[in-house]
């Protein structure tokens, strides 16, 4: 990994940390945000119904592919916030031609399960170089902003190879 390494032109936008230190746009949209309703046909009076709520995106896969080893870096609104605290890392569930991230599951059921660990190793005051423990080849993932109004939340998306 080259040591001099580029900073995000914005704040809070992960970006591919290409080896040689150059920056690499990853696929950012705001996808429609969804609930589907779940039947426990075990609870009382007739089952009880959640809802499972989502984020869908209208392709199946991400134009942007990089490797199981890829880093990312970001560029925090200040030096004193946590990036834990700006957006997750999480895969996303392809249905047909669709990719859903969820961001609620019904009956306390955990999403924990689709999280990717992150690492975080300061580059600079307020800049972070990411480093994602286990993705898996062929998988579509998204980093999930914290930051975003109901119904408006910016996902930046992209595939393993």
């Amino acid at each position: 990994m080259a040591q001099d390494v580029q900073v995000p032109d914005f704040k809070n936008e992960p970006m591919l940390l290409k080896k040689d230190g150059s920056l690499g746009k990853l696929e950012k949209t705001t996808g429609e945000a969804k609930s589907k309703g779940t039947y426990n046909p075990g609870a009382f009076y007739g089952g009880n119904v959640g809802t499972n709520d989502y984020i869908v995106f209208q392709s199946a896969k991400s134009p942007v592919s990089v490797g199981t080893d890829a880093h990312f870096i970001v560029k925090l609104g200040d030096a004193e916030t946590d990036p834990e605290s700006v957006f997750y890392l999480t895969k996303a569930v392809i249905h047909k031609n669709t990719r859903e991230i969820y961001t609620k599951k019904a009956m306390g059921k955990s999403l924990k399960d689709s999280y990717v660990q992150l690492e975080f190793e300061k580059v600079a005051p307020g800049v972070y170089k990411i480093i994602p423990k286990g993705l898996v080849a062929g998988t579509e993932y998204g980093f999930v902003s914290t930051a975003g109004g109901a119904g408006h939340t910016i996902v930046f998306l992209f595939g393993t190879k």
